[in-house]
């Protein structure tokens, strides 16, 4: 059972938090409200009126409206297209292409949006397309918002920018319900805190009346689950010596889309965890796409950048991700359900995409193989779950567990993880940090892409950060 009588009460001008670990049902709760599904009893009312939601535009027509952590939209269309879908203005009989932009430009200008509404959305980053998100809803005369995890992969000026816009959408008188992890957050934003354990909702509380340490206590049954930082011995010192893992020499980088990044230099050796920080516009993603192989830089059909970056002392220079991988590299993006996995397949299919040529009888798969590689990749993230299953019906702390575990199972010698406690609760967090810690006593190395320092210094060794695309020394005033 994923709920169980539970009660839940939004106000007007309201920011409502939804804390719970992973699987308490959070996310079903709120998948409910949103139409996404179908209650089994109990009952939805809205202005003392009762409300039962087939699909999600049932719920949009009642003012309740759903911004994912990873929003999906229509590959191909323009930003401003997928923003008024659904509510296009029509001149007499047809929709007005120009009449339709205006309207999305003007809502965009009225909440200061600074979005490129003739770009496609795939350009957009993960912070414009959760702002092109909210600018449809808008554009529908939504009331209700919820938020599933919209910081997870934000930076913390993004996250700010957020928390202003919830203050000007309450402003107005509207309703928002925030799902996190985060406990700061929380208490930083929201006026009430509701906690869900075990499909049960507890009694809401005024958030000025707890602390981060009831929080936890609440939420997990035990006070000091998550120390500060996990107990760890700093390798880097006493493995330089060491044949490097991965080595960047001079990297610069000037791609069409992405921000620059200026002669970078790194060299990771065997049994170490380094963090990178930086802003969205810093070259963050730009260093990220280039070690794993998602940018090319000396390549035929497009040069725009110098320097070389060496996995195992292979060159893997723009050579591509089949490079990065045969080097001995593994990776999870941020964009779990992006180009992590394939939505409309079944999980079984994204458990597999790096083990079925391992096994093979001539040119058919080996079935049984794959199932036992699966399996162990369940086991291991601790979901009891099918992988005929299709990955909309898990939660998000269990699909980035599943994910994890499946880049662990590689058992390569650099592991690249980006944001790793996306979806994660506390519990959760430290056993990723453990398993981390365990990883590299084999000699391997882990190298993790963040915008947020709190959980850098969690997981790992050593920090460094990107600035105006220059990779330096993190410190508190750097960035």
């Amino acid at each position: 059972m994923a709920l169980e009588n539970v009660n839940f009460i939004l106000q007007v001008a309201e920011v409502h938090a939804l804390l719970g670990e992973n699987g308490s049902g959070k996310s079903t709760l709120m998948h409910i409200l949103a139409g996404f599904l179908p209650q089994s009893s109990g009952s939805i009312l809205i202005d003392k009126k009762e409300r039962r939601f087939f699909s999600p535009s049932d719920a949009l027509a009642c003012g309740i409206g759903m911004v994912r952590q990873h929003p999906s939209f229509i590959k191909g269309l323009k930003t401003w297209e997928n923003c008024i879908l659904g509510s296009e203005k029509r001149g007499c009989l047809f929709f007005d292409p120009g009449l339709s932009r205006k309207q999305v430009e003007e809502k965009a200008l009225q909440w200061n949006f600074n979005l490129p509404l003739d770009s496609p959305t795939e350009s957009l980053t993960v912070g414009q397309r959760q702002k092109a998100a909210i600018l449809a809803l808008l554009l529908r005369e939504v009331n209700w918002f919820i938020f599933d995890e919209p910081t997870a992969v934000l930076s913390a000026e993004e996250t700010e920018s957020l928390f202003q816009l919830f203050k000007r959408l309450c402003g107005e008188g509207r309703g928002i319900i925030f799902i996190t992890h985060k406990l700061k957050e929380a208490l930083a934003i929201s006026n009430k805190i509701t906690i869900i354990r075990q499909g049960i909702a507890q009694e809401p509380r005024n958030t000025a009346e707890l602390s981060i340490e009831e929080l936890r206590r609440e939420i997990f049954g035990a006070e000091n689950i998550f120390p500060a930082k996990i107990n760890m011995t700093n390798n880097s010192n006493q493995q330089s010596d060491e044949n490097p893992i991965l080595v960047i020499r001079d990297l610069h980088l000037e791609p069409p889309v992405l921000p620059v990044i200026k002669n970078v230099n790194l060299r990771l050796t065997p049994g170490t965890i380094m963090g990178i920080t930086g802003s969205r516009d810093s070259g963050f993603e730009t260093l990220e796409y280039a070690v794993t192989g998602f940018l090319k830089i000396n390549g035929k059909k497009a040069e725009y950048g110098s320097g070389s970056i060496t996995l195992n002392e292979q060159d893997i220079t723009g050579k591509g991700v089949r490079a990065f991988r045969n080097a001995g590299g593994a990776y999870l993006g941020a964009d779990r359900l992006g180009s992590n996995l394939a939505q409309e397949l079944p999980l079984f299919e994204s458990l597999i995409i790096h083990a079925y040529l391992r096994e093979r009888f001539g040119i058919f798969l080996n079935v049984a193989y794959l199932k036992a590689w699966c399996g162990k990749i369940m086991n291991r993230s601790g979901v009891m779950r099918s992988v005929a299953d299709k990955p909309a019906s898990f939660s998000g702390g269990m699909i980035q567990r599943i994910l994890l575990q499946r880049e662990f199972a590689e058992d390569a010698s650099l592991l690249v993880l980006t944001e790793p406690g996306s979806a994660l609760d506390q519990i959760n967090r430290t056993a990723l940090a453990n398993a981390l810690r365990e990883y590299v006593r084999g000699g391997r190395a882990v190298l993790i892409f963040s915008s947020d320092t709190e959980e850098l210094k969690f997981f790992t060794d050593e920090i460094m950060a990107l600035k105006d695309g220059t990779l330096i020394k993190w410190g508190d005033d750097e960035i």
